[in-house]
């Protein structure tokens, strides 16, 4: 992949000017974002630096520069980039898979094979796992409850708190934003698998008297 150029303070900047940057805010999110808008064209070999570094604030800038990234110029590159990093176990914060997962592995699927996906859900690392599900927001998103579910199918024995907890969310979604006749299918034959949260949480959205049935 090639280096790409930018202009201002992220052209000339290198890993520990960002980390300098984050330093001076609160560490939030919203701080990372302004940050890696800031430093968006950053090397490659930068962000890379960034990705497997020890500090946390540093891999969530780094994903959010992935993101943006891909934005910009989708590259399959970053993908590989991004999974490799979660497939080394860098990755400890959920956040850094519910802040990229659906741009940087579902959404260039859409439309496509889906089979890197279900490898995914085949990971001993229950984030690679994570990012299996929430990938599947990109297909929600277009009105798909086919492949969100199949993935959900494939992991709702799970036990992880780390894989349940984006169940339920993304599970919710998929009956908000796709389908919810197929989602209310979905938890009849299943619902009994998730946690009482992931189960609360996957039928927030539903009419009363469906949500209290499938949580019953």
């Amino acid at each position: 992949m090639t280096s790409r150029g930018g202009t201002g303070a992220g052209s000339a900047a290198d890993a520990e000017a960002v980390l300098a940057a984050f330093a001076r805010t609160d560490g939030g999110v919203a701080a990372a974002r302004r940050v890696a808008r800031q430093f968006q064209g950053l090397d490659d070999g930068e962000r890379s630096a960034l990705l497997w570094s020890e500090d946390d604030g540093a891999k969530l800038v780094a994903v959010l520069l992935l993101v943006q990234a891909m934005r910009e110029h989708p590259d399959p590159e970053l993908t590989d980039e991004y999974l490799s990093a979660a497939k080394a176990e860098r990755f400890d914060d959920p956040a850094l898979v519910d802040l990229a997962a659906e741009e940087l592995v579902g959404a260039p699927l859409v439309g496509g094979s889906t089979g890197p996906l279900f490898a995914l859900v085949k990971s001993d690392v229950a984030m690679v796992r994570r990012i299996a599900i929430v990938a599947t927001l990109a297909f929600v998103k277009q009105g798909d409850a086919e492949v969100p579910l199949g993935i959900a199918g494939r992991l709702v024995r799970e036990r992880s708190d780390t894989v349940q907890s984006a169940l339920g969310w993304v599970l919710r979604e998929t009956g908000k934003r796709a389908s919810e006749p197929a989602l209310v299918k979905f938890l009849e034959k299943s619902a009994r698998f998730l946690t009482p949260a992931a189960r609360q949480t996957a039928t927030e959205h539903l009419p009363p008297a469906e949500r209290d049935r499938l949580r019953g």
